[in-house]
């Protein structure tokens, strides 16, 4: 009977799954982590970018003293643009989030970019969240 061979290394390392254990240094970013990151960028510039440009369509219709004017048929087809591109930007946001949280619980790859990412859309959504809540119970 020959004995096995076998490292004492896998057996004093606890929860070992027969997972190869790479340094930190060696391990790459997590792919889902830099997409979150990606998508947290491009939906905080299509945030600022709808809100000037919301605000150009209307401000010609407000007056000096406060009161709005009825924009045009043009002005409200525009604005209509406007709130299905914010749909789609939301709906971007949350799965950057997904991503994030995803890239976030990866074990073999770094998780810098997911835990950013995370904080980044989940801020961008809390913070749209609390304004539409402030504008529906103001």
């Amino acid at each position: 009977m020959e004995p096995t061979s076998s490292s004492p290394e896998q057996h004093d390392v606890p929860g070992n799954d027969n997972h190869s254990f790479a340094p930190p240094e060696d391990r790459k970013h997590s792919r889902l982590g830099i997409a979150s990151f990606i998508l947290s960028v491009i939906t905080l510039v299509g945030y600022i970018l709808l809100g000037a440009m919301g605000n150009t369509m209307i401000e010609p219709f407000i007056t000096p003293d406060g009161t709005v004017l009825e924009p045009t048929q043009e002005t409200l087809e525009a604005m209509t643009t406007l709130a299905a591109i914010f749909m789609i930007i939301i709906f971007i946001n949350l799965v950057g989030l997904i991503l994030g949280l995803a890239g976030a619980f990866t074990k073999q790859r770094k998780r810098v970019f997911g835990v950013v990412g995370s904080i980044i859309n989940g801020v961008i959504m809390l913070t749209i969240g609390s304004l539409f809540f402030m504008v529906l119970t103001g």
